[in-house]
């Protein structure tokens, strides 16, 4: 596996596809690999969106919050508890070749890892309240879509869906009221509500 950082700043990690492709078979995915995954999705989604001072005083001042937003530290704990069970998720559906709707939990799943590794790099250093609504949208759809799925493979990995699906609902909620009331400068748009 290869990453890149191109001149525009956004990490780019080549060759997942190819060997997540030559992955092993039933019950050889083991929780440190998921713990060493965790470790480096965290430093990927660190660095696309930049320094963390400057995505403080970014969600804190130069946007309008909604009301009922947590305070900003709150963001990388939640994070974490969801990387954690989507990777245990993420391991149970590797480890288990004849799990029903297999194929369709790992697209799910690859798609919300698209979404949480380039979520910083549109939100915090694009500054885009419209691409942070469109990407937790997607983000709360594939979650849903997720638990439902697994809901009907395996009740105990819809589990691994639950924290998921219950965050981005809320931040959907949070990056609406931020569509709606800051100006976008990547889209050069005021803001709808102001």
């Amino acid at each position: 596996m290869k990453m890149t950082v191109e001149k525009n700043g956004l990490l780019k990690v080549k060759g997942f596809a190819k060997k997540a492709g030559n992955a092993p078979a039933n019950g050889k995915f083991k929780w440190w690999q998921a713990a060493l995954a965790l470790v480096v999705v965290s430093v990927i989604g660190a660095l696309q969106s930049g320094s963390r001072s400057s995505t403080r005083k970014f969600y804190q001042n130069k946007n309008e919050q909604a009301p009922w937003a947590p305070p900003s530290w709150l963001f990388g704990p939640a994070w974490t508890i969801n990387n954690i069970f989507l990777l245990w998720g993420l391991v149970k559906i590797l480890n288990n070749k004849d799990l029903p709707n297999r194929p369709l939990l790992l697209s799910l799943q690859g798609g919300i890892w698209v979404i949480f590794l380039s979520f910083g790099y549109i939100y915090f250093r694009k500054g885009s309240p419209i691409l942070a609504e469109v990407w937790t949208q997607a983000d709360a759809a594939l979650a849903t879509a997720s638990f439902r799925t697994a809901l009907r493979s395996d009740r105990k990995l819809a589990l691994a869906y639950a924290p998921l699906l219950l965050w981005t609902w809320f931040a959907s909620s949070l990056s609406g009221y931020q569509a709606l009331k800051n100006p976008d400068p990547l889209f050069s748009t005021g803001a709808p509500l102001s």
